[in-house]
């Protein structure tokens, strides 16, 4: 009887962490595939950005933090598995869908994590037949600069 229980319990806490998976899951699992690039521009490098280019608009939009996850020449093995990766997410409670687009191949999905009234992670999901990318903004955010950024998308997801 214990062995049975202790084996439904497992079963269950394995089904929630699949099905609770994050966007930095998803990277940290991904990352390191063979031929997948990967970028994350932190604060600091922000910052120096910041002092370097007085232009730069990410302090105002409210960004402290950017992952990039391109991968586009990975093997097919790999882009379908990031693609069940994004259902789980799709799924995930913890995210508000703001964009779900797809036309013919591509799909584009934004989902964001808010804090309030403020979006704490905004995250940019493109998969189609050439590009398969995750960019994840991190920061304190306001509502009227997502659409800025969701419109802006070109500069994340090269064509």
């Amino acid at each position: 009887m214990k062995k049975t229980l202790l084996l439904l319990l497992s079963a269950l806490v394995v089904s929630c962490s699949v099905y609770t998976r994050n966007a930095d899951d998803i990277i940290n699992d991904l990352r390191d595939a063979r031929h997948a690039e990967y970028v994350n521009v932190g604060s600091g490098l922000l910052g120096l950005g910041r002092i370097l280019s007085p232009t730069l608009s990410e302090k105002s939009i409210g960004i402290n933090s950017v992952q990039v996850l391109d991968l586009s020449k990975c093997s097919g093995n790999v882009r379908d598995k990031f693609r069940k990766h994004l259902q789980n997410l799709y799924k995930n409670h913890y995210y508000e869908e703001l964009v779900a687009n797809q036309r013919g191949d591509e799909n584009l999905m934004v989902l964001a994590r808010r804090d309030g009234q403020y979006v704490s992670e905004l995250v940019l999901a493109n998969a189609s037949m050439t590009t398969d990318a995750l960019v994840v903004i991190n920061g304190h955010i306001n509502l009227e600069n997502v659409e800025r950024i969701i419109n802006d998308r070109s500069n994340y997801f090269i064509k």
